[in-house]
Protein backbone atom coordinates (compact mmCIF):
# COMPACT_ATOMS: atom_id res chain seq x y z
CA UNK A 1 0.00 0.00 0.00
CA UNK A 2 0.90 3.67 -0.77
CA UNK A 3 0.94 5.32 -3.58
CA UNK A 4 4.19 6.40 -5.65
CA UNK A 5 5.21 9.67 -7.88
CA UNK A 6 2.94 11.98 -6.86
CA UNK A 7 3.07 15.33 -4.65
CA UNK A 8 5.72 17.95 -4.60
CA UNK A 9 8.47 15.74 -5.90
CA UNK A 10 6.71 12.88 -8.29
CA UNK A 11 9.84 11.44 -9.28
CA UNK A 12 10.09 9.75 -6.02
CA UNK A 13 8.54 5.96 -6.38
CA UNK A 14 10.47 5.48 -9.70
CA UNK A 15 12.44 2.84 -7.55
CA UNK A 16 10.04 1.43 -6.32
CA UNK A 17 7.73 1.05 -8.91
CA UNK A 18 10.81 -1.34 -10.37
CA UNK A 19 10.12 -4.09 -8.54
CA UNK A 20 7.04 -3.24 -6.56
CA UNK A 21 4.66 -6.31 -7.31
CA UNK A 22 0.75 -6.06 -8.03
CA UNK A 23 -0.75 -8.58 -5.55
CA UNK A 24 -4.53 -8.79 -5.56
CA UNK A 25 -4.79 -10.00 -2.28
CA UNK A 26 -3.67 -9.69 1.21
CA UNK A 27 -2.29 -12.61 1.34
CA UNK A 28 -1.24 -13.10 -2.51
CA UNK A 29 0.21 -15.96 -4.09
CA UNK A 30 4.30 -16.91 -4.45
CA UNK A 31 3.64 -16.25 -7.97
CA UNK A 32 2.17 -12.96 -7.74
CA UNK A 33 4.74 -11.46 -5.64
CA UNK A 34 7.62 -12.52 -7.54
CA UNK A 35 10.76 -12.50 -5.07
CA UNK A 36 13.13 -14.03 -7.62
CA UNK A 37 12.27 -11.29 -9.79
CA UNK A 38 13.07 -8.55 -7.13
CA UNK A 39 16.47 -10.50 -5.90
CA UNK A 40 17.15 -10.68 -9.41
CA UNK A 41 16.85 -6.87 -10.07
CA UNK A 42 18.79 -6.11 -6.82
CA UNK A 43 21.74 -8.20 -7.73
CA UNK A 44 22.20 -6.89 -10.80
CA UNK A 45 22.56 -3.74 -9.61
CA UNK A 46 26.91 -3.41 -9.70
CA UNK A 47 27.36 -0.86 -6.78
CA UNK A 48 24.92 -3.00 -4.31
CA UNK A 49 26.51 -6.01 -1.88
CA UNK A 50 23.69 -8.24 -0.86
CA UNK A 51 24.08 -9.72 2.25
CA UNK A 52 20.60 -11.91 3.14
CA UNK A 53 19.55 -13.20 6.42
CA UNK A 54 21.81 -11.57 8.59
CA UNK A 55 20.84 -10.19 11.92
CA UNK A 56 22.54 -7.10 13.57
CA UNK A 57 23.48 -8.08 17.26
CA UNK A 58 26.55 -5.59 17.77
CA UNK A 59 27.76 -2.48 16.97
CA UNK A 60 31.42 -0.62 17.41
CA UNK A 61 30.97 2.88 18.42
CA UNK A 62 33.65 5.73 17.94
CA UNK A 63 32.14 8.41 20.23
CA UNK A 64 28.10 9.28 18.25
CA UNK A 65 28.85 7.67 15.25
CA UNK A 66 28.82 4.39 14.44
CA UNK A 67 32.49 2.32 12.91
CA UNK A 68 31.26 -1.36 11.99
CA UNK A 69 27.94 -3.66 12.78
CA UNK A 70 28.23 -6.98 13.33
CA UNK A 71 25.36 -9.53 11.95
CA UNK A 72 25.31 -13.59 12.15
CA UNK A 73 23.65 -15.28 8.72
CA UNK A 74 20.65 -16.81 10.30
CA UNK A 75 20.94 -19.70 7.79
CA UNK A 76 24.42 -20.54 8.82
CA UNK A 77 25.65 -18.73 11.81
CA UNK A 78 28.64 -17.10 10.03
CA UNK A 79 29.36 -13.86 11.47
CA UNK A 80 30.28 -10.78 9.27
CA UNK A 81 31.73 -7.15 10.00
CA UNK A 82 30.61 -4.62 8.05
CA UNK A 83 32.64 -1.53 8.02
CA UNK A 84 31.84 2.04 6.70
CA UNK A 85 31.08 5.63 7.13
CA UNK A 86 27.20 5.53 6.86
CA UNK A 87 24.76 3.45 8.22
CA UNK A 88 20.84 3.39 8.03
CA UNK A 89 17.88 1.62 10.66
CA UNK A 90 15.34 -0.13 8.31
CA UNK A 91 14.82 -2.73 11.15
CA UNK A 92 11.31 -1.88 11.82
CA UNK A 93 12.18 -2.25 15.74
CA UNK A 94 14.85 0.09 15.49
CA UNK A 95 17.29 -2.77 16.68
CA UNK A 96 20.35 -0.86 15.38
CA UNK A 97 19.52 2.18 17.32
CA UNK A 98 18.99 0.54 20.60
CA UNK A 99 22.62 -1.15 20.44
CA UNK A 100 24.21 2.29 19.50
CA UNK A 101 21.86 4.43 22.47
CA UNK A 102 20.44 5.77 19.96
CA UNK A 103 17.71 8.42 21.24
CA UNK A 104 14.00 6.22 20.93
CA UNK A 105 10.72 6.26 22.02
CA UNK A 106 7.65 3.87 22.16
CA UNK A 107 3.75 4.64 23.08
CA UNK A 108 2.79 3.58 26.26
CA UNK A 109 -0.48 2.37 25.78
CA UNK A 110 -2.54 1.69 22.45
CA UNK A 111 0.31 0.23 20.62
CA UNK A 112 -0.35 -1.89 16.98
CA UNK A 113 0.33 -5.49 17.44
CA UNK A 114 1.29 -8.23 14.89
CA UNK A 115 -0.44 -10.08 12.61
CA UNK A 116 -0.19 -13.83 11.16
CA UNK A 117 -2.12 -14.03 7.87
CA UNK A 118 -3.44 -17.50 6.86
CA UNK A 119 -5.00 -19.61 3.91
CA UNK A 120 -7.20 -21.89 3.09
CA UNK A 121 -8.84 -24.49 0.08
CA UNK A 122 -11.55 -26.40 -0.40
CA UNK A 123 -10.84 -30.30 -2.09
CA UNK A 124 -12.64 -32.49 -4.15
CA UNK A 125 -13.40 -34.98 -1.26
CA UNK A 126 -13.13 -35.17 2.85
CA UNK A 127 -9.80 -33.66 4.35
CA UNK A 128 -9.26 -35.04 8.03
CA UNK A 129 -7.77 -32.44 10.09
CA UNK A 130 -6.62 -33.19 13.63
CA UNK A 131 -7.43 -32.17 17.22
CA UNK A 132 -5.43 -29.44 18.20
CA UNK A 133 -5.32 -29.05 21.99
CA UNK A 134 -2.56 -27.17 22.42
CA UNK A 135 -4.62 -24.42 19.92
CA UNK A 136 -6.99 -21.84 21.53
CA UNK A 137 -10.29 -23.17 22.49
CA UNK A 138 -12.63 -22.02 19.92
CA UNK A 139 -16.01 -22.17 18.41
CA UNK A 140 -17.35 -20.37 15.01
CA UNK A 141 -18.50 -17.33 16.98
CA UNK A 142 -14.85 -16.56 18.36
CA UNK A 143 -13.54 -15.06 15.26
CA UNK A 144 -14.50 -13.31 12.18
CA UNK A 145 -15.36 -16.34 8.77
CA UNK A 146 -12.42 -15.95 6.85
CA UNK A 147 -14.48 -14.75 3.64
CA UNK A 148 -12.92 -15.51 0.42
CA UNK A 149 -10.53 -18.53 1.96
CA UNK A 150 -8.06 -16.40 3.40
CA UNK A 151 -7.54 -14.94 7.12
CA UNK A 152 -6.14 -11.12 6.55
CA UNK A 153 -4.51 -8.44 8.33
CA UNK A 154 -6.99 -8.34 11.41
CA UNK A 155 -5.59 -12.07 12.69
CA UNK A 156 -3.81 -9.53 15.01
CA UNK A 157 -2.52 -9.83 18.34
CA UNK A 158 0.29 -8.31 20.77
CA UNK A 159 -1.56 -5.40 21.58
CA UNK A 160 0.34 -3.67 24.18
CA UNK A 161 2.68 -6.74 24.92
CA UNK A 162 6.23 -6.68 24.85
CA UNK A 163 6.72 -6.17 20.90
CA UNK A 164 10.50 -6.90 20.79
CA UNK A 165 11.71 -8.98 24.16
CA UNK A 166 8.49 -11.26 23.45
CA UNK A 167 8.12 -11.39 19.67
CA UNK A 168 8.05 -14.92 19.15
CA UNK A 169 5.59 -15.52 22.04
CA UNK A 170 3.12 -13.05 20.37
CA UNK A 171 3.65 -15.18 17.12
CA UNK A 172 2.49 -18.13 18.80
CA UNK A 173 -0.26 -16.82 20.25
CA UNK A 174 -1.08 -15.34 16.80
CA UNK A 175 -0.90 -19.32 15.59
CA UNK A 176 -2.68 -20.83 18.50
CA UNK A 177 -5.60 -18.79 17.06
CA UNK A 178 -5.23 -19.40 13.47
CA UNK A 179 -5.16 -23.58 14.41
CA UNK A 180 -7.73 -23.24 16.77
CA UNK A 181 -10.41 -21.22 14.23
CA UNK A 182 -9.35 -24.12 12.07
CA UNK A 183 -9.86 -27.05 14.46
CA UNK A 184 -13.64 -24.92 15.00
CA UNK A 185 -14.02 -24.89 10.99
CA UNK A 186 -13.14 -28.84 10.97
CA UNK A 187 -13.85 -30.50 14.19
CA UNK A 188 -16.28 -28.44 15.89
CA UNK A 189 -19.91 -25.98 14.99
CA UNK A 190 -18.57 -25.64 11.76
CA UNK A 191 -17.20 -29.28 10.85
CA UNK A 192 -20.58 -30.11 9.04
CA UNK A 193 -19.44 -26.71 6.37
CA UNK A 194 -16.22 -27.51 5.89
CA UNK A 195 -15.24 -31.10 5.45
CA UNK A 196 -13.72 -30.46 2.35
CA UNK A 197 -11.57 -27.80 3.91
CA UNK A 198 -7.90 -27.31 4.38
CA UNK A 199 -5.25 -25.30 5.23
CA UNK A 200 -2.72 -23.92 2.30
CA UNK A 201 -0.56 -21.61 3.85
CA UNK A 202 -0.10 -19.98 7.63
CA UNK A 203 2.67 -16.98 8.03
CA UNK A 204 5.33 -18.38 10.68
CA UNK A 205 7.03 -14.95 10.59
CA UNK A 206 4.52 -12.10 11.99
CA UNK A 207 4.04 -9.19 10.69
CA UNK A 208 4.62 -6.13 13.90
CA UNK A 209 3.48 -2.89 13.32
CA UNK A 210 4.75 -0.88 15.99
CA UNK A 211 7.28 -0.70 18.34
CA UNK A 212 10.24 1.47 18.70
CA UNK A 213 10.43 4.91 16.79
CA UNK A 214 14.13 6.07 16.94
CA UNK A 215 14.19 9.84 16.96
CA UNK A 216 15.59 12.67 14.75
CA UNK A 217 15.45 16.26 14.22
CA UNK A 218 11.97 16.54 13.77
CA UNK A 219 9.18 14.77 15.14
CA UNK A 220 6.27 14.14 12.86
CA UNK A 221 2.65 14.53 14.20
CA UNK A 222 -0.54 13.75 13.51
CA UNK A 223 -1.53 17.46 13.54
CA UNK A 224 1.28 18.41 11.53
CA UNK A 225 -0.23 16.04 8.93
CA UNK A 226 -4.06 16.85 8.73
CA UNK A 227 -2.86 20.63 9.32
CA UNK A 228 -0.86 19.83 6.00
CA UNK A 229 2.20 21.53 7.71
CA UNK A 230 4.76 22.77 5.28
CA UNK A 231 8.13 21.74 6.37
CA UNK A 232 11.16 22.87 3.82
CA UNK A 233 12.49 19.17 3.64
CA UNK A 234 9.36 17.60 3.14
CA UNK A 235 9.79 14.82 0.22
CA UNK A 236 8.50 11.43 0.50
CA UNK A 237 4.33 11.44 -0.11
CA UNK A 238 2.08 9.58 2.73
CA UNK A 239 -1.17 8.94 0.99
CA UNK A 240 -2.76 6.43 3.16
CA UNK A 241 -5.10 7.23 6.21
CA UNK A 242 -4.00 7.72 9.28
CA UNK A 243 -4.58 4.01 10.24
CA UNK A 244 -4.74 2.76 13.58
CA UNK A 245 -5.29 -0.82 14.84
CA UNK A 246 -7.18 -1.96 17.77
CA UNK A 247 -8.51 -4.66 19.65
CA UNK A 248 -12.16 -5.44 18.13
CA UNK A 249 -14.35 -5.72 21.27
CA UNK A 250 -16.88 -8.32 19.56
CA UNK A 251 -14.19 -10.76 19.73
CA UNK A 252 -12.26 -9.93 22.94
CA UNK A 253 -14.43 -11.30 25.23
CA UNK A 254 -12.88 -14.84 25.20
CA UNK A 255 -9.65 -13.73 25.81
CA UNK A 256 -9.73 -10.12 27.26
CA UNK A 257 -5.66 -10.24 28.48
CA UNK A 258 -4.71 -11.28 24.67
CA UNK A 259 -7.22 -10.50 21.81
CA UNK A 260 -6.27 -11.99 18.22
CA UNK A 261 -8.75 -9.92 16.27
CA UNK A 262 -8.31 -6.36 15.12
CA UNK A 263 -10.32 -3.23 14.12
CA UNK A 264 -8.72 -0.66 11.90
CA UNK A 265 -9.96 3.22 13.03
CA UNK A 266 -9.05 5.48 9.84
CA UNK A 267 -8.46 9.17 10.16
CA UNK A 268 -9.17 10.00 6.61
CA UNK A 269 -8.05 13.75 6.42
CA UNK A 270 -5.56 12.40 3.94
CA UNK A 271 -5.09 13.95 0.90
CA UNK A 272 -4.63 10.58 -1.01
CA UNK A 273 -4.25 12.35 -4.71
CA UNK A 274 -1.27 14.36 -3.72
CA UNK A 275 0.02 12.69 -0.41
CA UNK A 276 1.45 14.41 2.70
CA UNK A 277 5.15 14.83 2.08
CA UNK A 278 6.92 13.47 5.39
CA UNK A 279 9.95 15.67 6.12
CA UNK A 280 13.79 14.62 5.62
CA UNK A 281 14.25 15.53 9.03
CA UNK A 282 12.29 12.30 10.10
CA UNK A 283 15.35 9.86 8.51
CA UNK A 284 18.09 10.43 10.26
CA UNK A 285 19.09 9.91 14.62
CA UNK A 286 19.23 13.05 16.15
CA UNK A 287 22.02 12.20 18.62
CA UNK A 288 24.33 8.89 16.67
CA UNK A 289 26.12 11.19 13.99
CA UNK A 290 26.01 8.81 10.69
CA UNK A 291 22.76 7.12 11.24
CA UNK A 292 19.90 7.07 8.97
CA UNK A 293 16.49 5.31 9.08
CA UNK A 294 13.55 4.17 7.52
CA UNK A 295 10.27 2.05 7.72
CA UNK A 296 8.08 2.13 10.46
CA UNK A 297 10.54 2.83 13.11
CA UNK A 298 11.40 6.75 11.50
CA UNK A 299 10.71 9.65 13.83
CA UNK A 300 7.01 10.24 13.95
CA UNK A 301 4.40 10.01 17.08
CA UNK A 302 1.94 7.02 17.30
CA UNK A 303 -1.06 8.92 15.23
CA UNK A 304 1.67 9.49 12.50
CA UNK A 305 2.71 5.89 12.48
CA UNK A 306 -0.47 5.25 11.68
CA UNK A 307 -0.04 6.83 7.77
CA UNK A 308 3.43 6.71 6.80
CA UNK A 309 3.82 2.80 7.58
CA UNK A 310 2.77 0.90 4.59
CA UNK A 311 5.28 -0.84 2.69
CA UNK A 312 5.30 1.59 -0.72
CA UNK A 313 5.84 4.77 1.28
CA UNK A 314 8.46 3.01 3.68
CA UNK A 315 10.51 2.30 -0.01
CA UNK A 316 10.34 5.65 -1.34
CA UNK A 317 12.28 6.24 2.48
CA UNK A 318 14.84 4.24 1.11
CA UNK A 319 15.39 6.38 -2.42
CA UNK A 320 15.54 9.77 -0.58
CA UNK A 321 18.14 8.59 2.11
CA UNK A 322 20.05 6.47 -0.47
CA UNK A 323 20.42 10.11 -2.62
CA UNK A 324 20.83 11.71 0.75
CA UNK A 325 24.02 9.37 1.69
CA UNK A 326 25.75 10.04 -1.82
CA UNK A 327 25.56 13.72 -1.13
CA UNK A 328 27.09 12.72 2.24
CA UNK A 329 30.11 11.47 0.64
CA UNK A 330 30.51 13.81 -1.98
CA UNK A 331 30.81 16.63 0.93
CA UNK A 332 31.50 14.58 3.37
CA UNK A 333 29.51 15.14 5.96
CA UNK A 334 26.66 13.98 8.08
CA UNK A 335 22.83 13.14 7.41
CA UNK A 336 21.90 16.59 9.26
CA UNK A 337 24.28 18.62 6.92
CA UNK A 338 22.10 17.87 4.07
CA UNK A 339 18.82 19.20 5.39
CA UNK A 340 21.31 21.89 7.05
CA UNK A 341 23.82 23.25 3.78
CA UNK A 342 23.09 20.35 0.91
CA UNK A 343 19.39 20.52 0.71
CA UNK A 344 19.38 22.09 -2.95
CA UNK A 345 20.71 19.21 -4.25
CA UNK A 346 17.91 16.86 -3.15
CA UNK A 347 15.41 18.80 -4.50
CA UNK A 348 17.35 18.51 -8.13
CA UNK A 349 17.43 14.84 -7.42
CA UNK A 350 13.48 14.78 -6.73
CA UNK A 351 12.84 17.05 -9.61
CA UNK A 352 14.65 15.09 -12.82
CA UNK A 353 14.17 12.18 -14.43
CA UNK A 354 16.71 9.55 -13.68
Amino acid sequence: MGLIRRGKYPRIGEIVEEFADRAKKSPGTFEEFGDAQKEALVRSESNIDLFLNQHAFQVDMDQSRISAVYAFDTKTSEHTKFIGKLFCDATGHGTLGDLEHAEWTMAEKGRMGMSNMWAWDEADMGVEYPKTPWALDLNMSDFPYPVDHHGQWFWESGFDKDAIGDAEGIRDWNLRAVFGAFNAMKNRDGAEKHKTAFLTWVAFIGGPRESRQLLGDLVLTQEDIVSKKEFPDGCVPSTWSIDLHYPKKQFAEKFPDNPFISIAEHDRRIDRDYGYPVPYRCFYSRNIENMFMVGRCISVTHEALGTVRVMKTCGMMGEVVGKAASVCVIHDCPPSAVYDRYWSEMEKFASIAR
